[in-house]
């Protein structure tokens, strides 16, 4: 196992770690206390193959191999040396860019890795792990929180959560879509924190739709008790089967009378009574497929449409055009749809 995670922890320094394996490296760091202190080790020899005198100008050569030397002398069990795992994975190019980075935030105490232009990270700030995710249009991902709360996140959502759940209260933020099975603890609150408001729990399930760039806000409570706070506004307490939905700057409090609408988590794409528009951009992110709109006969058309992810975004607007008289072409320039009216 533990020759598998250097593997990862080398393809991680080198940045060419893929997605699904940074979650897998991830989750292992965030599993115990002993597996965060050698994640640390491990990064203190890379960021110690660049001594100080050598931070300004150095021989990317002699720093790779000093790495390498490093990590040949650890105590490892009998199975091919680990040397050679980071040898198959780094590329002595990047060895003196990333290796200067790391022992630069090594002299604040600390050190951040972003991976590059979107996917996971972790950060190292004043001591405290801490977790990004993003999921990419056309996908959705489950996670499993440090404190076994259980959260799914819809395409084009980030999310963040600490390693350790510390304190009084178990902090997340969230922009875009989630549905959470939080674990019960009343002792420590459970704090949902978006652009638009904050839901505080102890145990219950919920969906929450809080898309920075999107003015909606909607948290719908499934089981147990939350109350949702606007951003400036007044909080309401919610029972099960009830939303809360900010209008023009105020909660308003309704019956939830479909629940399809939460079953995106399952690939389950469903709309009622919505605005084309707003249907058009849901399809958009759920596909993960640009769709151009030239021009709309009816701006004001309310859809309602029920479709699987699996089913393709084809489908779904040859569906909508036959029910609507939506017209649309194939886009050769981004693989993605134009609507006509």
């Amino acid at each position: 196992m533990k020759f598998h995670v250097d593997e990862l922890i080398a393809a991680f320094l080198a940045q060419e770690l893929d997605e699904k394996s940074t979650e897998e490296l991830l989750q292992w760091v965030n599993a115990s206390a002993a597996n965060q202190l050698y994640f640390r080790q491990k990064l203190d020899a890379w960021s110690a193959a660049i001594d100080e005198k050598e931070s300004r100008l150095y021989d990317k050569n002699k720093a790779f191999q000093k790495f390498r030397r490093r990590l040949l002398r650890a105590k490892q069990p009998a199975r091919p040396s680990p040397g050679r795992a980071i040898l198959r994975y780094l590329s002595h190019h990047k060895v003196a860019s990333y290796a200067a980075a790391i022992l630069l935030l090594a002299g604040i105490g600390g050190f951040i890795y972003k991976k590059g232009l979107s996917g996971l990270g972790i950060m190292n700030a004043q001591k405290d792990l801490y977790v990004h995710v993003s999921v990419a249009p056309g996908e959705t991902r489950k996670m499993l929180l440090p404190d076994s709360t259980v959260v799914w996140l819809n395409a084009g959502s980030t999310f963040e959560y600490p390693a350790n759940f510390t304190g009084n209260t178990r902090e997340v933020f969230l922009n875009g879509e989630g549905y959470f099975e939080v674990r019960k603890d009343a002792s420590h609150p459970f704090i949902v924190g978006t652009t638009k408001g904050d839901i505080v729990v102890t145990g219950t399930t919920f969906n929450v739709s809080a898309y920075a760039s999107k003015p909606r806000f909607v948290t719908a409570l499934l089981e147990g008790r939350v109350r949702v706070n606007a951003k400036g506004g007044r909080g309401h307490d919610l029972v099960p089967m009830q939303k809360a939905e900010l209008i023009e700057g105020a909660l308003v409090v309704s019956p939830v009378t479909d629940t399809d609408i939460y079953k995106w988590k399952d690939g389950l794409i469903y709309f009622d009574n919505e605005p084309i528009k707003e249907v058009l951009a849901h399809l958009e992110i759920s596909f993960g497929q640009k769709i151009t709109i030239r021009q709309l006969n009816d701006p004001g058309l309310l859809l309602t449409g029920k479709f699987r992810v699996s089913d393709g975004l084809a489908y779904a607007l040859k569906v909508l055009g036959e029910s609507y008289g939506i017209e649309y072409i194939k886009n050769p320039g981004d693989n993605g749809y134009i609507i006509l009216n």
